[in-house]
């Protein structure tokens, strides 16, 4: 018979108090259950998921779909990506608590607040200002403080407000990187998929303290719509 490890049994019994709690409970023990099953194992990003209603960024017409691991519409043609793509994102990054943040693309604002229970402070950029409106309403309404999303172009980053220990692109470019990495402090890491002829890679450039040189890690194929560029008017 498999020996199960004192911190699973911990987590399969505050799983077994939850379920008896709701439905809902049920679902994100679920969840959270197959977060581990794909090798999730951190306690921060696994408290962050716990804590963090996917139904609250999403439409309501997909609300039956927040616990499923696909990738959901957005206003403004914009989409969610799936858990799954978020947990190697989050992954690749190494967030730990202190860390000051910068994200790329707010979206729903779920990636986001997921980076607000494990980091220090989040500044989140989005182009289209339905998104900010709505992601700002949201935090608001979760208590997320230490979060501010401007709108704005991202692809540049923000060198006003560097540096940061940590830079998120949730979408993919083929170059133009460069001056994100130079808003990362020493050590600091930055994370976005990187398309090259040889496709699309999920990668991490990071600063070695005292120098400028940077380490490349690539983490596998993986894509997500390309980094856009300026700010909508209208939208």
């Amino acid at each position: 018979m498999n020996q199960r490890s004192p911190d699973t049994l911990k987590f399969l019994d505050k799983a077994r108090s939850l379920i008896g709690k709701s439905h809902h409970a049920e679902e994100t023990v679920s969840f959270l259950l197959a977060l581990r099953a794909r090798g999730v194992l951190d306690t921060a990003t696994l408290r962050a998921f716990e804590l963090v209603p996917r139904k609250a960024f999403i439409l309501e017409r997909y609300g039956d779909l927040s616990h499923e691991d696909v990738s959901l519409p957005l206003p403004c043609g914009q989409t969610q990506p799936s858990p799954s793509t978020l947990i190697r994102l989050l992954a690749a990054l190494g967030a730990t608590t202190g860390d000051r943040i910068l994200e790329i693309g707010t979206g729903s604002g779920y990636t986001t607040a997921l980076l607000s229970h494990i980091g220090l402070s989040v500044i989140s950029i989005e182009r289209y200002r339905t998104l900010v409106e709505a992601a700002r309403d949201q935090f608001q309404r979760l208590g997320l403080a230490n979060i501010r999303v401007i709108q704005g172009d991202g692809s540049r980053g923000l060198a006003d407000e560097g540096p940061f220990d940590k830079i998120i692109v949730n979408a993919s470019f083929e170059d133009g990187y460069q001056p994100l990495l130079e808003q990362l402090t020493p050590n600091g890491s930055l994370v976005g998929i990187l398309r090259s002829g040889q496709g699309a890679e999920l990668t991490r450039w990071r600063r070695s303290e005292g120098n400028r040189s940077v380490e490349i890690d690539r983490f596998g194929r993986l894509d997500l719509p390309l980094l856009g560029q300026g700010t909508a008017t209208f939208l």
